[in-house]
C-alpha cells in the first residue's frame, strides 16, 4: 500500500547499479532516519523532471 508524507530532508544520495538497472536513493530527514526508494531509471528520470518544475515545486524564498 502506498501512501503520502512530507519529510524535512537533511540530504540525499543516489547510486546506480548497472547488473539490475536500478536507481537507489538514501534520503536522510532530519528526524534521524534513513528512507531508501529502489526505481527503475525511467522513474529517476521522470522524478528528476517533476523536481525542476516550477509548478510542483514551490518557492518559499521570494
Amino acid at each position: 500500500m502506498a501512501w503520502k508524507r512530507a519529510i524535512a530532508v537533511k540530504d540525499w544520495s543516489c547510486a546506480m547499479s548497472d547488473e539490475i538497472g536500478r536507481v537507489v536513493l538514501a534520503i536522510n530527514s532530519t528526524e534521524g532516519e534513513t528512507t531508501y526508494v529502489l526505481m527503475t531509471t525511467f522513474q529517476a528520470a521522470k522524478m528528476a523532471q517533476e523536481l525542476r518544475s516550477p509548478k510542483t515545486v514551490p518557492r518559499y524564498d521570494m
